[in-house]
């Protein structure tokens, strides 16, 4: 995977599955630079406005820039993802079920992760600077030794993430985590590749592997997982 096709599929340019893998993955490595280019735009947008907006606004203002950021692209892949599944495991009427539970499953990750913004405090400034470097840390994990159920961007990408790449990605995200927000993001650090790992094993289980979508979903669910866990501590 080269740099502009991981810039495409992490940023809001272009999130379809057009991802080229080139040589080397050198795009890999370029992940938690940008989780960290996203964390400083939230934290910019936190400190000018904070002053002037009560917290529950200010938390929605947040969450949008991040989807905004993104494009909507791991939102989309939630629903997608989900919506599968459900569709998947219905009995009775899956064409009805289906759409209901997508549609859920974003609105709950929606309203997670506003809240735990809003409720997070003195310490928020650190959650929105780690967050999406942790998320796409986790996607990482994720994808390394992962199986392509699709010919799609998903399996281009798991094709791309080497053993090196994960090791040099993990030193540089753990490392600059530690240093920032000390044992409390490796706790959280934690329990993000534990929720990475069971995902894919599941989804191993269920549908032979994982596709593009389940790529921006579990960038999704992991920082809605992320806030949360920052909101809690």
């Amino acid at each position: 995977m080269t740099i502009k096709a991981a810039f495409r599929f992490l940023t809001l340019v272009d999130g379809d599955d057009r991802l080229n893998a080139g040589p080397g993955g050198v795009g890999i490595l370029c992940f938690p630079l940008f989780g960290v280019f996203l964390g400083l735009v939230l934290v910019g947008v936190n400190r000018v406005i904070e002053p002037y907006l009560p917290t529950e606004i200010l938390a929605v203002l947040l969450l949008t820039v991040l989807i905004l950021a993104t494009g909507g692209h791991h939102l989309a892949g939630t629903q997608k993802t989900f919506g599968a599944l459900a569709k998947k495991t219905s009995i009775t009427n899956p064409g009805e079920s289906w759409p209901t539970a997508a549609l859920l499953a974003v609105l709950l990750i929606v309203m997670f992760k506003s809240r735990a913004i809003e409720v997070i405090g003195e310490s928020r400034a650190i959650s929105l600077l780690l967050t999406p470097l942790l998320a796409r840390w986790s996607l990482v994990l994720f994808l390394f030794g992962s199986t392509p159920s699709a010919d799609d961007g998903g399996a281009r990408l798991t094709a791309s993430v080497r053993s090196w790449h994960l090791i040099a990605v993990s030193v540089a995200t753990l490392g600059f985590a530690l240093f920032i927000a000390g044992a409390q993001a490796l706790w959280i650090a934690l329990t993000l590749s534990l929720f990475s790992l069971f995902a894919r094993s599941y989804l191993h289980r269920r549908q032979g592997g994982v596709s593009l979508a389940n790529c921006g979903a579990l960038i999704a669910v992991s920082e809605a997982l992320s806030f949360t866990l920052f909101a809690t501590f």
